[in-house]
């Protein structure tokens, strides 16, 4: 609970008295690092087929990562017009959490690990930023991490503008001898994109299919950069387990299009909440006769 103050109200005593405070103090630095590394080596194990390249690659980039965060936490503060730049330990989780969806099959160079821990620390942490100059500190401070704690050519492996998207992959060829609990669903493999002409044709297959499949208003959506880059985040945060997020915009820019194909492609169903003067918490959850297991509100 943050202190009262700076236009922050008190809580009534009648509704303090209700609960029990507990003060969780921060880990140590080397309890973080001993924390987040146990999580990556034990994903990036020889025991799952990572080269040994790749394991020291993140035994190194655990506490580059954390210095990071940490130098975040100081330099970008909450403001009245930045209201939402508030980190904390679950920011630091929560860029593991994207990390460790990599598998063998992709990741089996130290280059590219150095580049998926760049791009969820940006999608977590960078993207929250108002403006380019926050941005840009995040890059100068990013890249100046790497020289200190490892070398120069680390840099090298961070320069390009890399984004990391799981629905590339075709589902399986029916055959007619599949088990009847086999999976016919596309793998969701997490990889890097180095050419956005290919996701552009990834994308307008997939809006192809969309508009084809499901009833209601076809999706006309344009895909030059931003709308491809606004996808990709979306759809990131998508397939994080309780992932949410709030898309600022002027009405008509086409964040709601951009959400629904980002959950088609998901594999998942949609659904928007009516605001009626019955409405109630029920109305809040998913409709029991969705056909999928997942939905998007």
């Amino acid at each position: 609970m943050i202190h009262p103050g700076g236009g922050r109200n008190d809580i009534p005593e009648r509704l303090k008295r209700q609960f029990c405070c507990f003060n969780c103090t921060l880990p140590s630095d080397n309890s973080i690092d001993h924390i987040f590394s146990t999580i990556g080596l034990g994903h990036y194990c020889p025991e799952r087929g990572f080269p040994a390249e790749v394991t020291e690659a993140v035994r190194k980039m655990v506490p580059v990562i954390r210095r990071v965060w940490q130098q975040t936490k100081v330099k970008m503060l909450p403001t009245p017009a930045k209201f939402h730049y508030i980190f904390n330990l679950r920011d630091l989780s929560r860029i593991w959490q994207g990390i460790i969806y990599g598998i063998s099959e992709v990741f089996q160079s130290e280059g590219l690990v150095m580049k998926v821990c760049k791009h969820e620390m940006t999608r977590v942490i960078a993207d929250r930023f108002v403006n380019f100059d926050d941005l840009g500190w995040f890059e100068k401070n990013f890249n100046r991490t790497l020289v200190d704690m490892l070398d120069e050519s680390a840099v090298e492996n961070v320069t390009d503008e890399v984004y990391f998207v799981d629905f590339m992959r075709d589902a399986p060829e029916i055959t007619g001898e599949e088990a009847e609990d086999a999976d016919l669903s596309a793998p969701k493999i997490y990889e890097p994109i180095f050419d956005l002409e290919v996701l552009r044709a990834r994308l307008v297959m997939y809006r192809d299919q969309r508009n084809e499949n499901v009833r209601g208003a076809p999706l006309d959506i344009v895909f030059f950069k931003d709308a491809m880059l606004h996808l990709v985040k979306i759809s990131r945060v998508i397939r994080t387990p309780r992932g949410h997020c709030l898309l600022v915009g002027v009405g008509g820019s086409g964040k709601r299009s951009v959400t629904k194909l980002a959950s088609y492609i998901a594999d998942y169903d949609t659904f928007n909440i009516v605001l009626t003067r019955s409405a109630c918490f029920p109305s809040l959850s998913p409709s029991s006769s969705s056909s999928s297991s997942s939905e998007t509100m």
